[in-house]
């Protein structure tokens, strides 16, 4: 036998046999044909700079490393300003104790002013009964004298009045909700035989390039599987068939659906009203003022029949690969997006996403890689796989929106 190579001084990963070396590809396979999976080319390079020749150095902002299968967040939003009166028959003008729902007393305090926005009364709060949703107020307590309360009127709370020298108010603050989500493990395999990897094959004539072909084909198809279940996926843990833990990661829709912010079209034609009536009551209603509009060729379709004049295309260069087109309206700003996913019976619909509100979390050390030579020992073959174990971070969903049944 002739002598091995050997390595003088500390070993490096330029010194060692270079086929060793597993190809740790994170998320550098969603740029390889982002249009295909745009969500996730955004969620892994936002915040990331451009180097001008299609790569991107830095931290990305929506992405977050977990290190359990069962990854927690917790979300809190602002208290609510706006309740109903609830009672059948209302309330004449000398009644003081009144009943409210919608969502009920839980954002009123001790001293609150409420103005009734129908008769324009301003009433001063003086006891809260939170168990009976029920307030007791001075009434008239503004320049607008008292008035009968009808049942379904809308109060707004403008704020506290409190006297020259008085103890602070009662506390009133809203507790963080825990939100859970699991990774998943995503695996796409493929492989040639030696004999076919040491041919010449059409087009490249180069032996060995199938192999490399179909490394960057599934490279996509695996950035695509993970993108899939951003969107559709329904999260669930169970024990699988071999006894192991089996677990989904929750997506998109389930979130927003669960959260009731959904504009069903009940499969009709999008008129300009209604797009205007889901921009203001759903898209809109909270979150960013500027936000992405991922849809289909049914919704888009619409769009460019009467919102041709207000939709400009984003250079590329800005958009990490992903054509972007811009929608300016009166309730904010969306980045529309085509989105190749969404057809057959989804392609009637369009989904408005504040980006803050998800991130892409890989288990630690469990980020994409390809792991090559994965056949058998004894298998005169070439196996490699692409592997995964990532979850989507869901939170504030109340942000988002669903627009559906466009036919």
């Amino acid at each position: 036998m002739s002598e091995p190579t050997h390595l003088i001084g500390t070993r490096n990963t330029l010194t060692i046999e270079q086929s060793q070396r597993i190809p740790d590809v994170d998320d550098k396979i969603f740029l390889l044909e982002p249009g295909e999976s745009p969500l996730t080319a955004f969620l892994t390079q936002i915040g990331k700079i451009g180097d001008g020749g299609g790569k991107f150095k830095g931290m990305a902002l929506q992405k977050r490393v977990v290190y359990n299968p069962e990854f927690t967040e917790y979300e809190d939003q602002y208290s609510g300003v706006w309740a109903r009166i609830n009672n059948g028959g209302g309330y004449l003008v000398g009644a003081t104790d009144i009943v409210v729902d919608s969502p009920g007393a839980s954002i009123f305090s001790k001293y609150d002013l409420i103005k009734n926005t129908r008769t324009g009364e301003i009433m001063r709060v003086t006891n809260v009964n939170y168990s009976t949703n029920t307030l007791t107020v001075t009434r008239g307590a503004g320049a607008t004298a008292a008035a009968a309360i009808n049942d379904d009127d809308w109060l707004l709370v403008i704020g506290p009045a409190f006297e020259e020298g008085s103890k602070s108010g009662d506390s009133n603050t809203t507790k963080l909700v825990k939100v859970t989500n699991y990774t998943q493990i995503f695996k796409t395999k493929f492989g040639v035989t030696q004999t076919e990897n040491a041919s010449k094959l059409y087009p490249s004539g180069t032996p060995g390039a199938d192999l490399k072909y179909l490394r960057a084909k599934h490279g996509i198809e695996q950035a695509k599987k993970i993108e899939r279940a951003y969107w559709f996926g329904e999260k669930k843990e169970v024990t699988g068939p071999d006894g192991k833990p089996l677990r989904l990661t929750g997506g998109i829709l389930e979130s927003i659906i669960s959260a009731g912010n959904v504009q069903d079209e009940s499969s009709s034609s999008l008129t300009e009203a209604e797009f205007r009536s889901f921009l203001q009551n759903y898209a809109f209603k909270y979150g960013s003022s500027e936000k992405y509009f991922f849809c289909g060729n049914t919704v888009l379709g619409y769009l460019e029949g009467f919102a041709t004049s207000k939709m400009y295309v984003v250079p590329t260069d800005k958009t990490y690969g992903v054509e972007i087109r811009k929608f300016q309206s009166s309730f904010g700003t969306l980045n529309i997006v085509r989105h190749p996913m969404f057809d057959n019976q989804y392609a009637g619909m369009g989904v408005v996403l504040d980006l803050s509100t998800l991130k892409h979390c890989p288990l630690n050390g469990r980020d994409t890689t390809l792991e090559t030579n994965i056949q058998d020992n004894d298998a005169d073959e070439e196996v490699d796989q692409y592997k995964t174990e990532v979850g989507l971070q869901r939170v504030n969903f109340e942000k988002n929106a669903l627009l559906k049944g466009v036919a």
